[in-house]
């Protein structure tokens, strides 16, 4: 590794997985391309991360304990104290596998340096049991993302510079969609090239954030993410046309999530609201099913 400016830098945000960041490091010390810098920013963690990360004697390991704030403050945490030419901000509950980087690195040169790009991976259960590959929209990526967010964390690489102009938005309020606000601000003024080399794995376990949110917490974090986009004009310039769809889907999504609470009346509030937004929405399979379960 060159310390005063390796390829590429992992940003490794975590808290609370002392059970699961080992397995995570370990697959990034087993790169088959070394020039790279690892920074673990444990998000004040009150279990024993520290001890866990101590036990890799590795001078490519920076460890960094911090007060808690969230994910996307700890990726820009790293991301301003990272050296390399690309960050790659990894999810500290999954895999590399060992080809992740050289991949990524071969894909650079192929690109003469792009501002950003992203790598396939597939999804597996902690026991190792295979749940399926990633489905990227390639080329159209750009149309489908507003929509629907196939992207990992783990698969984005960002160009330093690029990092730099765009951090991932520290409001609480935003977390675990933060990632996706933060693509659409880029694919909107940046080409995001795709490859369907599969180099790392999401791994499925109860303890993931997108499994434990309930409806109020969706609720309020669509409508700042919503605001969010709202108020950036090269967004609304990318996607001004298809924005009121966008936000009816949203609205969509907290039916869904209250149909499951039996919360009847929310279903019909949020309905009505999707309806004033997008009227094509009402024959959604999301907008039915929503008003077929509240019935129940």
């Amino acid at each position: 590794m060159s310390f005063s400016s390796p390829i590429f830098s992992i940003v490794i945000p975590t808290y609370n997985r002392a059970h699961l960041i080992a397995s995570t490091i370990e697959s990034v010390l087993e790169q088959n391309f070394r020039d790279f810098e690892v920074l673990i920013i444990d998000d004040g963690s009150n279990d024993n991360t520290e001890d866990v990360v101590n036990k890799f004697k590795n001078e490519s390991i920076r460890y960094y304990k911090k007060e808690n704030a969230e994910r996307g403050a700890a990726r820009n945490f790293g991301a301003t104290r990272a050296k390399g030419q690309y960050i790659n901000f990894f999810d500290s509950d999954d895999l590399m596998y060992p080809h992740h980087l050289i991949a990524a690195y071969n894909l650079i040169q192929s690109l003469e340096r792009p501002e950003f790009f992203h790598l396939a991976y597939d999804h597996k259960h902690e026991d190792g049991t295979f749940l399926g590959n990633s489905q990227l929209p390639g080329d159209a990526v750009k149309d489908v993302i507003l929509f629907d967010n196939k992207l990992s964390c783990n698969g984005i690489f960002l160009r330093k510079d690029i990092a730099g102009q765009f951090p991932f938005e520290e409001d609480r309020a935003l977390s675990s969609s933060e990632d996706w606000e933060l693509w659409i601000r880029l694919v909107s003024r940046f080409k995001l090239h795709t490859s369907n080399e599969i180099t790392s794995t999401v791994i499925n376990h109860d303890n993931r954030s997108l499994h434990t949110i309930d409806a109020r917490t969706v609720v309020a974090r669509d409508l700042v993410f919503i605001d969010r986009l709202k108020a950036d004009p090269e967004v609304m310039l990318t996607y001004g046309a298809s924005f009121g769809r966008f936000v009816a889907e949203r609205f969509t999504f907290f039916m869904l999530c209250f149909a499951a609470e039996k919360q009847r009346r929310k279903v019909w509030k949020w309905g009505f609201k999707a309806l004033k937004v997008h009227p094509p929405i009402l024959l959604s399979k999301r907008f039915l099913a929503s008003i077929k379960n509240s019935l129940k």
